[in-house]
């Protein structure tokens, strides 16, 4: 769970803010006239109001009229900063707060400005700098302190992130974007209840919110309350039905229960209402495949690969698909993509591993086995296909070491017993064989196990 970013629904409030703040000053600073102070401060309210309606580049372009007529107006300086900010321009929008503290440098809303850029920026030190140069100056500030506590939660100072959200919250007992900051940082420590009293209390205030939304139903799906996850985002469809994310969440929710069709449904209703997504497409395949749907499966693998060729997750779980169809050759073609996007990848090696297996590669199998349990050790599955490959190379030696390994490893692997019970029969320790195939059909009744052939 990672703390939610400073909206810019606190851009908007600091617009409002810094339009209280007349241009007097400014006025005299710069020795403007009384026609242009007026010229550039209509120009500037008209600005403000197109950016809280979201046309960013037309407010952008009223502020820099305004400057042109008056140079040293910190205010729309400040807001041009933050324009450019939403566009992401950060470079250019610190430009601007730095000029605009030249003119007005004890200024508590652009210094707090300044931090949200610098947050964005990933500068979290330099952001926790200039939100404590803000509350130096205006210690109450709430937005203040929580654009500092996201700052802080980005490099793990957790408890500081609290305490400052609960600051913030103590000045602003409504201010949802503490309250949501405060309920993911609950979250990250696992205080649950906690967290979901802080999503909760920031749903009241606004329901219609699905950042909110998404924390609050992630929070109660990893305190173990799946079912209350899922009730939040089936309410979430009936008042927002038209959001993919919240379609594909649901989904991936009911997937983890088992409920295939509703989940197969909702990644069918998020691609409907945004196509081209490859994970989507990936967890769709995944539900096809669990229904025994196979060609479905592989289409939609296909779809999602044609948008994400490189999704080693996408070729790993595809080359699985086609090892359950007994489709080795093109599992290796999988797989080996897989581990060409991503070399290393244990999944893609033991798959790579058991599909040359199925293709009667077994030099092949064995050496990239051996190179997976180099990586991994304790890998129980690379030593029972390795296991495989040896007892069809006929070496029962190695073969029965590997199998003892896998035993090891995981004890209640009734088909590791049973594996090794057919080795030391092959080895001709027949007392032991029998006790292997006595554990494997304790642990695994259906076992046909062979008789005493000696």
């Amino acid at each position: 769970m990672h703390s939610k970013l400073p909206d810019r629904r606190f851009a908007a409030y600091v617009l409002a803010l810094a339009c209280i703040a007349a241009c007097g000053s400014v006025v005299r600073a710069q020795q403007v006239s009384v026609e242009q102070s007026n010229a550039a401060t209509r120009l500037y309210n008209r600005g403000r109001d197109l950016y809280l309606q979201g046309k960013v580049d037309e407010a952008i372009a009223l502020y820099r009229q305004a400057l042109a007529i008056n140079p040293g107006y910190p205010d729309a300086l400040s807001n041009l900063g933050l324009a450019l900010d939403a566009q992401k321009k950060y470079d250019e929008a610190l430009t601007d707060f730095t000029l605009a503290l030249k003119f007005r440098p004890n200024d508590p809303i652009i210094q707090s400005n300044m931090g949200l850029t610098l947050y964005h920026e990933q500068k979290y030190e330099e952001s926790i700098a200039a939100y404590q140069k803000s509350l130096a100056l205006q210690p109450d500030s709430p937005e203040a302190r929580n654009g500092m506590g996201a700052a802080l939660f980005s490099m793990g100072r957790v408890d500081d992130a609290i305490t400052n959200y609960r600051r913030a919250l103590a000045r602003s007992p409504h201010f949802v974007d503490a309250l949501n900051n405060l309920g993911a940082a609950l979250a990250s420590k696992q205080q649950w209840d906690d967290a979901v009293s802080a999503y909760r209390q920031a749903l009241a205030l606004k329901p219609d919110a699905m950042d909110i939304r998404a924390g609050y139903a992630a929070t109660l799906n990893q305190a173990g309350r799946t079912d209350e996850a899922i009730d939040v985002y089936r309410q979430t469809a009936q008042t927002s039905p038209n959001d993919p994310g919240m379609w594909f969440e649901l989904g991936r929710l009911l997937y983890n229960q088992g409920h295939l069709d509703e989940a197969i449904a909702g990644f069918q209703k998020s691609l409907a209402l945004k196509p081209n997504q490859a994970e989507v497409e990936f967890s769709l395949a995944r539900a096809y495949g669990d229904q025994n749907k196979p060609d479905d499966a592989i289409s939609a693998y296909q779809k999602g690969l044609a948008l994400d060729p490189r999704s080693a997750y996408g070729l790993c779980n595809l080359g699985t698909l086609y090892l359950s169809l007994n489709r080795p050759k093109e599992a290796v073609e999988s797989f080996r993509k897989a581990l060409e996007t991503q070399p290393g990848f244990p999944e893609a090696m033991l798959g790579l591993g058991t599909a040359l297996v199925g293709t009667g590669d077994l030099d092949g199998a064995e050496t990239i086995l051996e190179k997976l349990i180099a990586i991994q050790p304790d890998n129980a599955g690379a030593h029972f296909t390795l296991g495989n490959v040896l007892f069809n190379k006929r070496r029962y030696g190695p073969a029965a070491d590997r199998y003892r390994e896998t035993i090891r490893l995981s004890p209640d692997f009734a088909q590791a017993h049973y594996n090794l019970g057919i080795t030391l029969s092959h080895m001709k320790d027949y007392d032991a064989a029998v006790k292997e195939f006595n554990e494997a059909h304790r642990l695994n009744p259906n076992l046909d196990i062979p008789k005493d052939n000696r």
